[in-house]
């Protein structure tokens, strides 16, 4: 399926970067889901921002989340990223995604430099490069993302309960679990290509350059 490419507003990509390693990977992960249309494993609606916003809920050593919009045509847009110290949300991080949609809201499809008072930085094309692993590491891990999607959208096309997924793939329930929950630490490709054979799907290498840009 074709990715919608990322859009970083203000300080969103920074503040990601700034996260936990790990946190970082789980991050990357439900981005990829959400540029492939699909929604993240843990999510809620953000109504109190604005319609059609979502966080993004990532559980590690900390909580952490991204505030993101996915109902324009041209990319998905990070409005914000925070760890959540106390239950709720704090008022200021709704006021700045609020804001930050407000401004996306005056210009649908900003490019860098344009009329919008919010900064909008591109995407490299990999999220995972976005946030700042090597160019090894991030082409490893969008791999490991791909091959996880396709597992997960197995489960969902077949009506498949945890253990019967297990069966299919071979491997333990916990391990369709940490699958589901798209714990991407726990998963190498050759694990992720054995399950989707043991599914008796083919998977194909394509090698081409790496976009700089998307």
């Amino acid at each position: 399926m074709l990715e919608k490419p990322l859009r970083w507003l203000g300080s969103s990509l920074d503040d990601v970067r700034a996260f936990p390693e790990d946190a970082r990977r789980a991050d990357g992960y439900q981005l990829g889901r959400v540029q492939q249309g699909l929604m993240p494993s843990d999510w809620k609606p953000m109504t109190t921002v604005g319609a059609g916003v979502y966080e993004i809920r990532v559980h590690t050593r900390a909580e952490h989340r991204i505030v993101y919009v996915a109902k324009y045509e041209d990319a998905v847009y990070v409005l914000h990223a925070f760890e959540k110290r106390t239950r709720h949300t704090p008022q200021a991080e709704i006021v700045l995604a609020h804001k930050r949609l407000a401004d996306l809201g005056r210009s649908p499809r900003p490019e860098p430099g344009g009329p919008m008072t919010t900064k909008v930085r591109r995407s490299t094309g990999n999220v995972f490069s976005d946030l700042g692993f090597s160019r090894e590491e991030a082409e490893n891990l969008k791999i490991r993302t791909d091959l996880m999607i396709r597992l997960s959208e197995l489960i969902d096309a077949r009506g498949l309960t945890q253990a019967q997924a297990a069966t299919l793939f071979g491997v333990s329930q916990p391990r369709v679990s940490d699958l589901v929950r798209g714990k991407i630490d726990r998963f190498s490709i050759d694990t992720l290509v054995s399950m989707l054979g043991h599914a008796g799907v083919r998977v194909q290498i394509v090698v081409g350059r790496i976009s700089k840009v998307a």
